[in-house]
């Protein structure tokens, strides 16, 4: 199911009960998911007021889903059981994950009047609300389940905020319920937090992670799985670094855009990992793919491993319809026909067939092939796996190669866990039109949970599929080494290497700054990803952004560039892009289509609006606009937009904010997407004349003029103190208009 849809049959449903105190809860938790906690988001002033420590070089927010497990129990009658509240309640004692020197700032009446403002402002339609909890009060109240870490060596300040589940769960309970339930979790707050963490059981983790990785489409932030052995509590726990390891990962500002599994100090891939042990702390490995990360004295990201799906880009959306009818069956010796049949009899639609050594199962057993081909034939479809604990199916075996003709489709390197997940949500994608298509999905690496070999594939006659490229230090140096007419191979010092690493990212800045998209494309051939930085910290798409290049941008954002990086000065593209003075709407709606977003609550985003209206950047504020932004907000002085204007003198801002909306526009919420009706991209000329639909570049912003600072004055008595009259009888005759609802 998609977010529209979704959201828009949750919106059919009445509110719940409040009298009944236990169905409340219930209901609560099924449409609201984490509203039991009231709101986790974390206050933007806090974010705000840590920014403010000299110490500080910048701050991040993660959401944690404890959902159960191990992690959180405590003993009761000599037995781990999940006590509600307890692991809050213990991390608020620990200095390592609640910091005591941190101070939470005070917050004023017109901060809190603000924050009113922008909860109502950032609202989401689709998440109900009980009528009885005000929103401000949803916000606030969450304070004891809000915690910030110690500054990070390099000045990063992560506050974390815990959303417990009710009932608290063991992993061996979880079902499809609870995937979708936490999908939906993670989907409500997406916008407003940096990073996701979900403690779990260990049993069925590798379950849970592998569903996620394909339930959440278009993920552009991490969300990192993890639990522990033992207790956090318990003395030798390794809770603590499992934990800790992964706040550090979801909340450093690394950019790894998948669902990933943390656990005894490595990073993987969470449709890769297999639970390999019920009792030593290495309980998770990845037989079959590198880790994306480690940690030891430092923490060491592998970028070139982490996955970067390409096309075209989208913002991030859930896919919440999983097909229930999916099993896994085991070949074993002597295994007897029927048993397979009724594995495979209705109303089974998908199955994990679990194979010997390279996919084979006994070929001389031609009842057991016919079983298997009766099956595909009536739409069943089927997965080749191994049994091994690491290695691969091949489709070019002889006995592959049957089990293909018969409709079974090889798994190649897929755990069981990544297989069974890919099947029901494959089996649930309504939106593919017939069965062929089907299992031309379940032939794609999705999410990187399976390497697909082009050339085995096409022997096996199967679809071809492109498969992720792993940049290797061989391949950098090969790249460069042929552009400097030097054989990298006969390097024995590894300069080549160096300079590879070090002219990769100014060259694919340059090319971005220059929109030179032949370079870029070579570039993503020879390293599978574009997400490099310069030296001064600006990525690819920063540049691109900044110098306003349309294609060079659609490119990058095509090929996984991310719209969340934030740049050396904390910007993120469309940040960067909105100051830049070459952008045009069309590029900032091209970052919007592809997830990109503003906080509208965030202090800083005010006071930066509030400073184009200082300079009179009325294109500034015209494309703060655009993107959603309410220029009648106050920022922590208590000023909005056209305060500032009017004590600035700026005349023709003061003139731009007045004015009233189009009419097209006034029964328009949120950030602008229609741009008809620009005639000239690079010059922004418009013709006001002809359109129809509402164009970002003509137009009013229709603030209030009556809107009281903190001090009580409206920006014409502000006007008015300061003798600035062409500006006094500009709010005049707008105070008037508005009264008699006339236009300009």
């Amino acid at each position: 199911m998609s977010f529209d849809s979704e959201s828009a049959s949750m919106n059919g449903k009445a509110e719940p009960n409040l009298q009944d105190r236990r169905w409340s809860m219930r209901k609560i938790d099924e449409y609201t998911q984490a509203s039991c906690l009231l709101h986790p988001a974390i206050d933007p002033y806090v974010l705000d007021a840590a920014l403010q420590d000299p110490e500080c070089s910048a701050v991040s927010s993660v959401l944690v889903l404890y959902t159960g497990g191990t992690i959180g129990m405590r003993l009761v009658d000599n037995a781990y059981q999940p006590v509600p509240n307890f692991l809050t309640k213990f991390l608020h004692r620990v200095p390592t994950f609640n910091d005591p020197k941190f101070k939470r700032p005070q917050r004023s009446l017109a901060m809190l009047l603000n924050s009113r403002r922008a909860l109502s402002a950032s609202h989401v339609d689709s998440e109900p609300r009980s009528p009885t909890i005000d929103p401000l009060e949803r916000c606030l109240s969450s304070g004891k389940s809000i915690f910030a870490l110690p500054l990070s060596k390099d000045g990063r300040r992560i506050f974390y905020s815990i959303a417990e589940y009710s009932p608290l769960l063991d992993s061996s309970d979880m079902t499809m319920d609870d995937w979708v339930r936490i999908a939906r979790d993670i989907r409500t707050y997406y916008n407003y937090f940096d990073g996701f963490i979900i403690l779990h059981g260990t049993d069925t983790l590798a379950y849970t992670a592998s569903a996620l990785s394909f339930m959440l489409e278009n993920l552009a932030k991490p969300v990192i799985v993890t639990g522990s052995q033992l207790p956090l509590f318990e003395l030798r726990s390794d809770g603590w670094n499992n934990f800790l390891g992964a706040l550090l990962l979801a909340g450093g500002g690394y950019h790894i855009p998948e669902v990933t599994v943390f656990f005894h100090d490595k990073l993987y891939r969470g449709s890769r990992v297999v639970k390999r042990s019920s009792s030593e702390f290495h309980a998770f490995a990845s037989p079959n793919y590198p880790a994306l990360a480690k940690y030891g004295t430092d923490m060491v990201l592998y970028s070139e491993l982490v996955f970067h799906p390409v096309g075209v880009p989208r913002p991030f959306s859930i896919h919440t319809d999983l097909c229930r009818d999916v099993t896994v069956l085991n070949m074993f010796p002597s295994i007897s026909a029927q048993h397979v049949a009724t594995f495979l009899a209705p109303p089974t639609k998908g199955a994990v067939i679990r194979t010997y050594g390279a996919g084979n199962i006994p070929s001389l057993r031609k009842d057991l092939l016919e079983v298997l081909k009766a099956a595909g034939d009536r739409g069943v479809l089927m997965i080749n796996v191994t049994q091994c604990y690491n290695g691969a199916v091949k489709a070019i075996y002889s006995t592959g190669v049957i089990l293909n003709e018969f409709g079974v489709i090889p798994g190649y390197d897929m755990t069981t866990e990544a297989a069974l997940t890919k099947l029901a949500y494959v089996l649930g994608r309504t939106d593919l039109p017939d069965m062929k298509s089907k299992r031309a999905l379940l032939l794609r690496n999705l999410r990187g949970e399976v390497t697909v070999q082009a050339d085995d594939a096409q022997k096996a006659n199967l679809l071809p599929v492109e498969y992720e490229k792993i940049g290797s230090a061989k391949s950098m140096m090969s790249y460069f080494a042929h552009m400097f007419t030097e054989a990298a191979e006969s390097e024995s010092d590894g300069r080549g290497l160096l300079w590879a690493r070090l002219m990769a990212p100014a060259i694919a800045c340059s090319a971005a700054a220059s929109n030179n998209v032949a370079a870029l494309k070579e570039l993503f051939a020879v390293f599978g990803h574009l997400q490099l930085e310069d030296s001064e910290g600006f990525s690819a798409l920063h540049k691109a952004v900044w110098y306003g290049h349309l294609t060079a941008t659609q490119f990058l954002l095509e090929h996984a560039a991310s719209v969340h990086k934030k740049d050396f000065y904390g910007l993120t593209p469309l940040e960067c892009a909105i100051k830049s003075p070459h952008v045009t709407p069309e590029l900032v709606k091209l970052l919007l289509d592809a997830g990109a977003y503003l906080v509208p609550s965030d202090p800083q985003l005010r006071r930066t609006i509030n400073a184009a209206a200082a300079t009179g950047d009325i294109r500034a504020l015209r494309l703060y606009r655009m993107v959603g932004c309410s220029l009648e907000d106050l920022d922590d002085e208590g000023r909005n937009p056209l305060h500032v204007a009017v004590a600035n003198r700026r005349l023709e801002a003061v003139k731009y904010l007045v004015a009233p909306k189009l009419q097209q526009e006034q029964q328009q919420d949120g950030p602008i997407s229609d741009l008809s009706g620009i005639k000239d991209k690079a010059t922004n000329e418009v013709d006001d004349t002809t359109s129809t639909t509402y164009n970002p570049l003509v137009g009013g912003a229709g603030v209030d003029p009556e809107i009281l600072t903190t001090w009580g004055t409206t920006a014409l008595e502000e006007a008015k103190i300061r003798r600035f009259d062409e500006i006094v009888e500009v709010l005049k005759e707008a105070a008037l208009m508005r009264i008699n609802n006339m236009h300009f």
